[in-house]
């Protein structure tokens, strides 16, 4: 779907699913609440569970009326509009989160732009699923992440993966 096609989506949409993902509650479970950024949160989900459990949340998606809910269902939020494929980079600095989560959308620049936003330390939580149009392939999500203490990761119908930015960068050169 397009962003245009996402907005009605929402804007006709009754009730708000306020279910997390299970993966996101797994590895978030066992985390100090710090900073948070929710890639492609949609109607906010993912962020309103991170929020009520102490976390400061950024969520960002492309369409407005997914970050009006957002904005309007939880003021602690800080919902911003952001066209996550327009070949930017996250306007945030390096090593601002301690949590990235981008669940059930598949743009892969964002794998690099959620290690560079991560802290070191903290966490990335991905799933995107292997079949479909947006289909992510066998491998690929632990290829992304290479670099990274892979805690998790399983692959069926959604490949998943939990993954900690290393406290130190190792080294080959003296």
């Amino acid at each position: 779907m397009n962003l245009q096609e996402w907005n009605e989506r929402y804007r006709t949409r009754e009730e708000i699913d306020r279910e997390p993902a299970s993966l996101l509650v797994q590895a978030a479970c066992d985390l100090t609440p710090r900073c948070a950024l929710d890639l492609a949160c949609g109607a906010g989900r993912n962020a309103f569970w991170l929020a009520d459990r102490g976390w400061n949340v950024t969520a960002i998606d492309g369409a407005p009326e997914a970050i009006r809910i957002v904005g309007e269902l939880d003021p602690r939020i800080d919902a911003r509009v952001l066209d996550l494929e327009s070949g930017a980079t996250l306007p945030f600095e390096d090593e601002s989160f301690d949590l990235v989560a981008i669940l059930f959308y598949l743009h892969r620049p964002l794998f690099a732009e959620a290690k560079r936003v991560v802290r070191r330390g903290g966490v990335v939580v991905a799933a995107a699923r292997m079949s479909g149009t947006y289909a992510i392939a066998a491998g690929e999500m632990r290829a992304a992440f290479e670099d990274f203490d892979v805690l998790q990761e399983r692959e069926g119908e959604i490949a998943e993966i939990i993954a900690r930015k290393r406290h130190f960068i190792h080294s080959n050169t003296l």
